[in-house]
């Protein structure tokens, strides 16, 4: 390449930019961290000015803009104008502009929206920087394939699966050994995402944001209850007969079932409807994914789109006879897409990307920033001769930790440097980080982060699968009682983050601390955030959420801040 980098960006929900090279992402952030709004949908201008300041670059240092879609929705959109949009559709006017209107419009104008998005890059400086749009589905399969492979003289099976982009809600594609190759596509009126999202919304809660929280309620249904509900969704969307492609049996796009589906619902158990729910998308997709693997012969499958952050289908694919490996990416909704375009960009370029080594893409506080920011908070505070000792010691005596420290975590998960720690043998654990900070739902689980070399004392992992970005469950093993505050109460089963050295050399030291101390060679782990809020961004947010909590104790880059007693 003449110019050096490519900036990716999505200026859809979750709004984010990434800057590359030809190896591939060297930053990436969201555009909620900077404006302190989760799930940003809009523009990401303070995320594009982030990356160029990372790098030191100038517009004539980029070789392209690059758009992980072909349509795009930049105008800002708050959490009230998403549930106005769900809410409308039960009027005459939503529905005739959700089934005729905008569905019309986007099959016109294959470009829907690219204007729009080109005056904001002027706006900012980089309309004459050439603007290069790639297909979304593509740009899903990208970064599972770039930024999962471990060979790429081998061929891997790719699957994407979300709500919507580009006209499709599916793909199977073949990629590796010299072939990217489009196996079967699905069109977005046959969506699995969109039902998810619509009984998120049916509910009472946010869609494209909680629904994680009816795949968390699903193991406390009765199974008997969740077959009959299950069997309500199969008579709205199955497998076509060639086993790649989800067709549906209702005149109705799966888009415009949701008054169709409160109906059908009516009367029925909040848990046994989720229970139901999610019983019906495993079974969908783990018969897909089985039907594609055979299609093809390839038995290494990686994924990518946001109906695959569902951990708990995740695991039932991974566990598949006919499937050797499974990996999705992490945190695989739209906020990725940025990642994909600029590894299909750096690949048409000539780069070769590389696997990805660990998720911290986003910047770390410095120094003299962290100790402008103590001066001003007052809080006590001391630089401990051994850090992970110290945070150890506080853990083991069963006290949380925040941490703040190191490259932030791009994405949905925080993987240890923006965390609350705990020991997680104290099932009390939960209710005090959640009087302290979370006000986590009743029935949300906590994660562990496991050390690798341990990780079978804890879960059952027969197949020897990564999990470095907890985008997985596992069923635990006889003596989950270790962990118990970081297992799902009702099934047992653990989002695990299976930690390994060179991936997180401070926080391995630290878990490896604790477990000189106790035996124990795992830490509960959870975001480190206000309840409704992004993860802490800066040494700033850290001691601003340190400061409106419970928290007692906050490893601030190379500091330990305490409350007074």
């Amino acid at each position: 390449m003449t110019a050096r980098y490519v900036l990716g960006i999505h200026a859809g929900h979750n709004a984010s930019a990434a800057i590359a090279d030809a190896s591939g992402p060297l930053f990436a952030v969201q555009e909620e961290r900077p404006r302190r709004e989760k799930n940003y949908w809009g523009f990401p201008r303070l995320a594009i000015r982030a990356c160029l300041e990372r790098v030191g670059a100038r517009p004539a240092d980029l070789a392209a803009v690059v758009y992980g879609s072909r349509q795009v929705f930049s105008d800002y959109r708050s959490r009230e104008d998403v549930l106005t949009a769900y809410r409308r559709q039960g009027t005459l006017g939503g529905r005739l502009r959700q089934r005729l209107v905008m569905p019309a419009a986007l099959a016109v104008l294959p470009r829907y929206g690219q204007r729009a998005l080109q005056r904001r890059l002027q706006d900012v400086g980089l309309g004459a920087v050439p603007l290069v749009h790639h297909d979304h589905h593509h740009s899903h399969a990208a970064t599972a394939y770039y930024g999962l492979r471990r060979n790429p003289d081998e061929r891997y099976l790719v699957l994407t699966c979300d709500g919507d982009g580009d006209g499709l809600c599916a793909t199977v594609r073949v990629m590796g050994g010299g072939e990217d190759r489009l196996v079967a596509a699905t069109p977005w009126a046959n969506s699995l995402g969109t039902i998810y999202s619509w009984i998120t919304f049916n509910l009472g809660f946010v869609p494209l944001e909680h629904e994680y929280k009816l795949m968390g309620m699903a193991p406390y249904a009765y199974e008997a209850a969740s077959r009959k509900v299950a069997e309500i969704f199969r008579g709205y969307l199955d497998l076509a007969d060639d086993g790649l492609t989800l067709r549906r049996h209702t005149l109705l796009r799966t888009n415009d079932l949701g008054r169709r589906m409160a109906r059908d619902l009516a009367g029925m158990r909040f848990d046994h409807v989720c229970g139901g729910l999610q019983l019906f998308t495993e079974d969908l997709l783990t018969r897909w994914a089985a039907a594609a693997v055979r299609a093809t012969g390839c038995s290494r499958l990686l994924a990518a789109g946001g109906v695959f952050m569902n951990v708990k289908a995740n695991q039932q694919i991974a566990a598949l006879p006919e499937v050797e490996s499974f990996e999705a990416f992490p945190s695989c909704g739209d906020e990725t897409l940025p990642l994909g375009a600029c590894y299909l960009e750096a690949a048409k370029l000539g780069g070769e990307p590389e696997r990805l080594a660990h998720f911290y893409l986003g910047g770390e506080p410095g120094a003299e920033e962290i100790e402008t920011a103590l001066a001003a908070s007052g809080f006590p505070h001391e630089k401990p001769e051994d850090m992970a000792e110290a945070v150890a010691e506080l853990l083991a005596a069963g006290k949380p930790v925040a941490r703040c420290a190191g490259r932030m975590e791009f994405g949905a998960r925080a993987l240890g440097n923006r965390s609350i720690l705990a020991d997680p043998s104290q099932q009390d654990v939960v209710r005090v980080i959640n009087q302290m900070i979370k006000k986590r739902d009743f029935w949300m689980p906590f994660a562990p982060m496991i050390l690798d070399e341990r990780q079978h004392e804890y879960i059952e992992n027969p197949k020897g699968l990564r999990s470095p970005y907890m985008m997985m469950t596992f069923d635990t093993r006889a003596n989950h009682g270790e962990m118990i505050a970081a297992v799902h109460n009702a099934d047992l089963t653990c989002r695990a983050q299976i930690l390994r050295r060179e991936q997180n050399p401070a926080m391995h030291a630290i878990v490896e601390a604790f477990a000189r101390r106790t035996g124990r060679g795992v830490v509960l782990n959870t975001s480190f955030n206000l309840h409704g809020f992004p993860i802490v961004q800066s040494a700033a947010d850290a001691l601003q959420v340190f400061a409106d909590s419970g928290l007692e104790h906050l490893q601030l880059g190379d500091w330990l801040v305490s409350k007074a007693p």
